[in-house]
């Protein structure tokens, strides 16, 4: 950066302010450089932990002693959406899709035994004979 002085002229001074993360003293004319490498590793973290095929999917649900019915759902399902969540996000880890696949299957399951009790309350349905010929 360049200072101006207004008596005795102009100083050139080049400093940038940037440090050496070593030592913590001050660099003249080093300019501040992205870290580029780092966000490079970052992003080859999250590249997508996808099953190889229905197996991988199967032994997974098999350890958790889960269902192979619902691994075969599972994995067709996501098969035919790309493996994306949304039709827009792709999925970073399968493993946790799956876990939150088998809390939905338990959630939908309560659901419909719900709806199966009220069915039976319903009053349209009774067991006694009626006679609708006889005048009321």
């Amino acid at each position: 950066m360049l200072k101006f002085g207004t008596s005795e002229g102009t100083t050139n001074d080049t400093s940038y302010g940037a440090s050496t993360e070593t030592s913590g003293k001050q660099v003249a004319g080093q300019a501040l450089v992205p870290d580029t490498n780092s966000k490079k590793q970052i992003e080859n973290n999250n590249k997508p932990k996808l099953p190889k095929n229905e197996n991988e999917v199967l032994e997974f649900f098999k350890k958790k002693i889960w269902p192979a019915v619902e691994a075969r759902k599972f994995y067709n399902h996501y098969t035919s959406i790309g493996w994306k969540v949304g039709g827009k996000i792709n999925i970073v880890d399968w493993q946790a899709s799956a876990e939150n696949w088998m809390l939905k299957a338990a959630e939908i399951e309560k659901e419909q035994t719900k709806k199966e009790l009220s069915q039976n309350r319903d009053n349209l349905k009774t067991t006694k004979q009626k006679d609708y010929g006889q005048p009321l």
